[in-house]
């Protein structure tokens, strides 16, 4: 009788599973070797599975990569120089090994990086700036906004116009001759309220007569015209009045209708059809 072979690895691996068939399993009573090392892998992978879970860090696949050899590509990497990109993810202590590897063969690279930390740590150590409270006015008083505005132009008055004498005794002039007149305007008007009345009436009286010239040159022109006796033969009492009530629904209708378009939605619920 020929002794059955030893397990395999990938008949370990069925057994470990449970789906070793039963003619193999039935080995294993007879073969101390093969329980043995049986007994020996499943200790292994019980120990395996007790491990605590690792979470690679972030520059994990950078250090993996930085160890693979890729041809041609190694070589092109150590002999570029840091970029500025390359340079701030050093600062940050995020540059990848093989640039790292760069930079501590490169003495260029290594006094271009060295420049840059300490810019950095000198930009921190800046107090921080706090704008006074008029800043903010003195910034939009140089900045040309293109329109016109109230604040634009009391901004203006103040930064320019207010500081120049000349200017001022101009605005002032120029105030004080308006103002001027404007109070000779209202002392005339008030001792001459006569005139006042009497050229408003004439006024009133002439625009009168000048409108119904206007209103009777136009009805004579209407009345010149070929259209106008057929239009004021056909158009009966009953059809005007008739072209009125027409015009008059064709009107409330287009109101209603227009209300309608203008209307809110309801509050109700949207339901779909069946």
């Amino acid at each position: 009788m020929v002794d059955a072979p030893h397990f395999s690895p990938d008949e370990l691996d069925l057994w470990l599973d449970g789906r070793l068939p039963d003619p193999r399993t039935s080995h294993l009573e007879t073969c101390e070797q093969c329980r043995t090392t049986a007994e020996e892998l499943r200790d292994l992978v019980a120990q395996l599975r007790a491990l605590p879970q690792v979470a690679p860090g972030r520059a994990f696949a950078d250090r993996v990569m930085a160890r693979v050899a890729v041809a041609g590509v190694a070589a092109v990497a150590a002999d570029v120089h840091l970029s500025a990109d390359d340079l701030d993810q050093w600062v940050l202590g995020e540059l990848p090994l093989a640039r790292q590897s760069h930079l501590r063969g490169c003495p260029d690279c290594q006094a271009l990086a060295d420049a840059e930390r300490v810019l950095v740590l000198q930009l921190e150590a800046l107090p921080l700036f706090t704008p006074p409270a008029a800043f903010a006015d003195r910034v939009m008083d140089q900045v040309d906004t293109g329109g016109l505005s109230l604040a634009g132009a009391w901004r203006r008055w103040r930064s320019g116009v207010a500081r120049n004498p000349l200017t001022v005794g101009a605005a002032a002039g120029v105030g004080g001759l308006l103002g001027g007149s404007i109070a000779a305007s209202v002392a005339w008007a008030a001792g001459h309220q006569d005139t006042i009345s009497g050229t408003s009436t004439w006024l009133m009286t002439h625009a009168q007569a000048l409108f119904w010239q206007g209103v009777g040159f136009a009805s004579t022109l209407l009345e010149q015209q070929g259209w106008y006796q057929a239009l004021r033969t056909g158009l009966t009492p009953g059809r005007a009045a008739l072209l009125v009530g027409v015009t008059v629904s064709l009107y409330a209708a287009g109101v209603v209708a227009l209300r309608r378009l203008l209307a809110l939605p309801s509050a109700g619920t949207a339901r779909a059809l069946p």
